[in-house]
């Protein structure tokens, strides 16, 4: 297993596994036109500012599993004494893989790095199938709400 930073050289890699992800959850429907190119293009932006990065986990030379994160300063963390947050995005294992410990190892990379950028608090939006594997790590139901309208 090796785990590597994602770079312009594997972005398509990013993109790829991240629209598969949104297919299997059943959002892939909320997207609009020319969404890869535009997922390319911001994700290249978060990296170049250092606002956000991907990990890749390869086994046997094979992208297996992925996940990332970027630094948030909105409303209303913009206020605080430490006016960012992180916010962990596109975790996922290819479902052959599961199970075998790959989205925790891309966890732990991804809160390092966090760590490493200064952040005190991580947020994200967990799956069903991600929840349990959040909890292990300390990560707390908040309760937050949403709607779309």
């Amino acid at each position: 297993m090796k785990i590597v930073k994602a770079s312009e050289d594997t972005i398509s890699i990013v993109v790829d596994m991240k629209m598969r992800m949104s297919k299997e959850l059943g959002i892939d429907s909320v997207f609009g036109e020319n969404v890869e190119e535009k997922i390319k293009e911001t994700y290249l932006n978060l990296y170049h500012e250092d606002k956000g990065c991907h990990f890749l986990l390869y086994e046997n030379n094979k992208v297996v599993a992925i996940g990332g994160a970027v630094i948030k300063d909105d409303i209303p963390f913009c206020f605080f004494k430490t006016p960012y947050y992180g916010f962990v995005i596109d975790i996922y294992c290819i479902p052959s893989e599961r199970r075998k410990g790959y989205a925790k190892k891309i966890m732990e990379t991804v809160l390092e790095w966090l760590k490493e950028k200064g952040v005190h608090m991580v947020k994200l939006k967990p799956s069903k199938n991600g929840k349990e594997l959040y909890e292990k790590l300390e990560f707390h139901d908040t309760s937050e709400m949403e709607k779309f309208i």
